[in-house]
């Protein structure tokens, strides 16, 4: 009897000292408690067009360069186009196809003079180097706007939240319509 009473303890003790390395090969991801954590869900990117008006002059010009804009947005799936002058910002927005158009704060209202109309592009300005109250009446003039992009995810990131917000947008304008 002594014997099985020693059997069932080491039994137990052997069990519960398993227990826990079992949970550290995979097992941790079916716990509830231990699920991965995202900052947030990945986006069916659909092949929008996003055009990148980058006046020579601006620092836009260098910091779409130096963080690889282009590459990143091929790679996230968005179809860009880079130009670098009005004449071929507007044979290019003639085009038609842009779901989206980045440009520096700067250049932001000419660029919203050349897209107007119903089912324009989203003008999405970039605001480099700028004062408080620059930043603050840019965000009220336009939906969505790009603050001192440091890495090329900031643009991903702001780019993936105003094509959003332009479809949810569409969406609702749709569903109004048929009523």
């Amino acid at each position: 009897m002594r014997l099985r009473h020693v059997a069932a303890v080491l039994l137990a003790l052997t069990a519960g000292w398993a227990g826990t390395d079992l949970l550290a090969c995979g097992d941790k991801f079916l716990v509830v408690s231990r699920g991965t954590r995202f900052e947030r869900a990945p986006l069916a990117r659909q092949n929008a067009g996003i055009l990148l008006y980058a006046n020579p002059r601006s620092e836009l010009t260098q910091s779409i360069a130096r963080l690889s804009v282009e590459a990143t947005l091929r790679k996230a799936g968005y179809r860009p186009l880079s130009v670098s002058n009005i004449d071929e910002f507007d044979k290019a927005l003639r085009a038609d196809g842009w779901e989206l158009v980045v440009v520096d704060l700067a250049d932001a209202p000419a660029a919203s003079a050349h897209v107007e109309g119903r089912g324009a592009p989203l003008v999405l300005p970039v605001v480099l180097n700028s004062n408080r109250a620059a930043l603050a009446e840019a965000k009220k003039r336009y939906k969505s706007v790009i603050d001192s992009p440091t890495r090329s995810r900031t643009f991903l990131d702001a780019i993936d939240d105003a094509i959003d917000r332009k479809m949810k947008a569409a969406a609702t304008r749709g569903a109004a319509e048929s009523r």
